[in-house]
């Protein structure tokens, strides 16, 4: 084993895949959402388990990602949810790989058109709609009319799918997504699809007017909860996640240190008492942030060990004093993939004052991933 690795746990990432299959029936297209390697967690790995366990379309954020799957010998429906330049080349060869694309302005679907003419081939794509996120997407009936109508009459697109993208589908209050989704529906009556889709994961929990006939599920498949309203309503639905990461290193180094000594840069905590030091190889440049200096927690041979001293760049040191016939290369769980410990994803997110998202995905995408 390297000195530091991910494991992915197999069964937690089908069973929770294998959950939402069920609380949304058969009938609709399930999405899973694997961009950003897939939030930490391995994006082929992670797309060739859930399509062997059921997903019927994977979902990117850009034609890098959709390239790199098909490279690898994806075939499943992609499709890109963000962005792609308008570069002919590359366009060329997501076309050519059918990939599904977004549009949301005249000027790519009027570049898509003229690649399809090209190629002789017909592109499939997806018209966004911002119906209050404010962030990619054509506002309003009317302007959504008359893209659809570009697309239609182009003898080289299909209008696969109209979607949208929700602000606020984690929250308690519900009335600003019910705003989206009365906007939403009101749109695509009006627009002839195969497919419609906009509910994310808490969405696809807390908004059940939400799931069209494809959902697309992202941070829910991993195990972790976008909201504490949004596990709380899962649980009245019989939904229990599991998350499906957990980051581990092995100890490189243990000293003792005198009372009186500083650990780390700038020297911001001295040991009050004799202390048993462990020196773990992970540090802000792997993910491990910076701001859980002083106040992060190690899981060494199950006794929960705080961070000393400033996180650096690629180490850490952490008070090891309470566990016993401690070593180098005995192992440390960093990021635990339980909930009743003081080293998981929530418990960084508080600490660090962001989301859990940002914490599983900003793992350095070097470090190996393990499937379990």
């Amino acid at each position: 084993m390297p000195l530091t690795w991910v494991e992915i746990s197999k069964s937690r990432l089908k069973n929770n895949l294998q959950q939402f299959r069920q609380l949304i029936g058969k009938q609709r297209k399930l999405m899973v959402i694997v961009k950003s390697n897939a939030y930490g967690h391995g994006i082929l790995e992670v797309s060739k388990i859930c399509l062997k366990e059921g997903a019927d379309w994977l979902g990117v954020a850009n034609l890098n990602e959709a390239l790199w799957l098909r490279a690898n010998k994806i075939s499943a429906p992609i499709f890109i949810l963000s962005y792609y330049p308008l570069e002919r080349l590359k366009i060329k060869a997501g076309v050519r790989q059918e990939v599904d694309f977004p549009v949301y302005n005249l000027e790519q679907i009027t570049f898509l058109d003229q690649i399809g003419q090209e190629l002789k081939k017909k592109i499939n794509v997806h018209l966004k709609v911002d119906t209050g996120a404010s962030r990619i997407g054509v506002q309003g009936s009317r302007e959504a009319l008359a893209l659809s109508k570009k697309i239609k009459d182009s003898d080289f697109l299909n209008l696969r799918g109209i979607f949208t993208h929700y602000a606020d589908s984690e929250s308690e209050d519900q009335s600003y997504a019910d705003q989206q989704t009365k906007k939403f529906q009101e749109i695509i009556q009006t627009k002839e699809a195969p497919f419609s889709h906009a509910a994310c994961s808490a969405a696809i929990i807390n908004t059940q007017n939400s799931l069209f006939n494809m959902v697309r599920l992202g941070i829910a498949l991993y195990g972790l909860w976008p909201s504490n309203y949004t596990r709380q309503r899962a649980a009245q639905l019989s939904l229990f996640l599991k998350p499906v990461l957990s980051w581990w290193t092995k100890v490189i180094q243990v000293k003792e240190l005198k009372a009186g000594t500083s650990i780390g840069y700038d020297r911001t905590f001295v040991t009050k008492k004799k202390t048993k030091i462990a020196v773990l190889p992970v540090g802000y440049a792997d993910g491990y942030d910076r701001h859980l200096s002083n106040q992060g927690v190690v899981i060494v041979k199950g006794v929960s060990c705080p961070v000393r001293g400033r996180v650096c760049m690629n180490l850490i040191m952490v008070d090891v004093s309470q566990v016993k016939e401690i070593k180098a290369g005995d192992k440390a769980l960093l990021l635990a993939g339980e909930e009743n410990t003081l080293a998981n994803a929530e418990d960084w997110a508080q600490k660090i004052g962001t989301i859990n998202y940002e914490v599983v995905t900003r793992i350095n995408q070097d470090i190996p991933r393990v499937y379990k």
